[in-house]
């Protein structure tokens, strides 16, 4: 008996350890770790855009923070991004939409372009704003990256820009609309795709976005009525 409670004793302190130790993080994937050791030496230009390219391919977040701060660099900003885009830890995206603050012109347009790529819907909040504020000069890029993450809660502002937005803003919210509504109805979300077509045909009543939006709202129509 007394081996026995000692060897459940034994079984329980083990338990115990594998339930509070901590689990290790994962090691970074050995490319990508090769391509971070670029990033912090002297290498070249060339040499640094191309590990930007490759971590987001092989990066995770252990990746994010040496991309993040590359975001504003004359040079390797566009590839910072393009890794941004790829790595799929939501830790990337929360680099970009932190960067929104800081970031200006062509690189603002860039970040706000990557939240669009990578359809980051906690970015919503912070593209609407973009949306109705001309000083930043960006209004047109986070109208069309609501465009690319075609949520209902997108789908809204892309509606009120084409009803009540700047004429010049109008254009381009009836391209963000037309990239909005098939993923509307992929997700479920068929009513709000048909009102948002609905809302480009009324802001731009005549030319090609009408027409395409017409057809868009008659293919919905039509898989309706098939179901």
């Amino acid at each position: 008996m007394t081996y026995l409670r000692s060897l459940i004793a034994a079984l329980l302190l083990a338990l115990a350890a594998c339930t509070t130790a901590p689990t290790p993080s994962a090691a970074p994937h050995p490319k990508a770790a090769a391509q971070l050791a670029v990033l912090a030496s002297n290498a070249g230009m060339h040499e640094k855009a191309r590990a930007c390219q490759e971590l987001g391919n092989y990066g995770g977040p252990e990746s994010v923070p040496a991309l993040a701060t590359l975001l504003d660099h004359e040079h390797l900003a566009d590839y910072a991004r393009s890794g941004l885009e790829g790595i799929r830890d939501a830790s990337a995206g929360q680099a970009l939409r932190d960067a929104l603050a800081t970031l200006k012109g062509r690189n603002l347009a860039g970040a706000v372009n990557s939240l669009g790529v990578r359809r980051d819907v906690a970015a919503v909040p912070a593209l609407q704003k973009l949306t109705l504020d001309a000083k930043r000069g960006v209004a047109p890029e986070a109208v069309a990256s609501l465009g690319m993450i075609g949520t209902p809660e997108a789908a809204r502002t892309l509606q009120e820009v084409l009803a009540n937005g700047p004429a010049d803003l109008r254009v381009p919210a009836a391209h963000a609309a037309l990239t909005a509504a098939p993923q509307l109805a992929q997700d479920g979300h068929a009513a709000a795709a048909r009102g948002l077509l609905e809302s480009v045909v009324r802001a731009v009543p005549s030319g090609h976005l009408a027409t395409a939006a017409q057809s868009q709202a008659a293919a919905l129509r039509g898989g309706a009525a098939a179901r």
